[in-house]
């Protein structure tokens, strides 16, 4: 018997046992035709047995060729929608994921394609984080039509930072809509992300942006830092010291250029500060 009909005839495992190992032992060592022959096959078996295939695959595909890899590609990618669960569907997904940086531009663009108009979430998922950390100009239309489609929360973040401002503006309401503003409260990742919207499509915000003067004056603050725009000298005064343990603020005036007004405003501030008690922090 062939090491192929051992692999594919090997027992259930259902914990980390000797035999967990042992099936560990027989994967490592395929080179990707022998694995061809088996992953059919281990896609449909119980998810020990899955993971140690996806782990195999993830240390070997950078060693492997790329004809290696396009064809191992070409064989999940056909195989993916007619597993028999969602869970064994996932696991093709991420093979395919595993895959997809040693694999020919074209198949890397047909499952950019495939995954981005997906059914399952985790796959558009899967595409927008990488299109954040590989954006080409060629990213906006396929993102432009998931928006349309799906309206993601993952894809808000995406958007924000990486779209063209107009996208932002013209869709400004929809955007707006994902950030609630009491749920944003001790959310300061989600809060950088909304005033970064604000930021980008500043005509479409400016009244939003004004009542964070007396609700979120922080964002107010680092808003205008980003925009150029200045702030009035008593009332900048008047946030530090309420705010006077902030990790920020004293950073933001410098980039504001605020101090020298400051100091010629209020020449005891610099003592007041230094005399006040833990409080605010931001």
């Amino acid at each position: 018997m062939n090491i192929n009909n051992v692999i594919k005839k090997f027992p259930e495992i259902n914990e980390k046992n000797s035999g967990y190992y042992l099936y560990i032992g027989l994967i490592s060592g395929l080179p990707p035709k022998q694995l061809q022959l088996i992953i059919t096959d281990n896609l449909e078996e119980e998810i020990l047995k899955r993971k140690i295939i996806l782990n195999n695959i993830l240390f070997s595909a950078k060693k492997w060729t790329r004809n290696e890899n396009n064809a191992l590609f070409d064989q999940v990618f056909k195989l993916k929608d007619t597993l028999s669960t969602y869970y064994k569907k996932e696991n093709a997904s991420l093979v395919l994921m595993t895959l997809f940086p040693f694999v020919s531009k074209n198949r890397q663009i047909s499952l950019i394609n495939n995954f981005s108009q997906s059914n399952y979430r985790n796959n558009r998922k899967r595409i927008y984080s990488y299109f954040y950390h590989n954006w080409s100009p060629l990213c906006e239309k396929i993102v432009e039509m998931s928006w349309l489609k799906y309206q993601d929360p993952e894809l808000v973040g995406l958007i924000i930072g990486k779209m063209p401002a107009e996208f932002l503006k013209s869709n400004f309401k929809n955007l707006r809509d994902y950030f609630d503003d009491e749920s944003l409260e001790y959310d300061f990742f989600r809060k950088r992300i909304r005033n970064n919207l604000y930021i980008r499509a500043h005509d479409k915000a400016s009244r939003i942006i004004e009542k964070l003067k007396d609700t979120d004056p922080i964002s107010y603050i680092f808003i205008k830092k980003e925009l150029k725009e200045k702030l009035d000298i008593l009332w900048a005064i008047k946030i530090y010291k309420k705010f006077a343990y902030s990790r920020y603020l004293a950073r933001w005036y410098s980039e504001m250029g605020l101090w020298d007004s400051i100091f010629k405003t209020e020449p005891t501030f610099i003592s007041e500060i230094i005399a006040t008690k833990p409080g605010n922090h931001y």
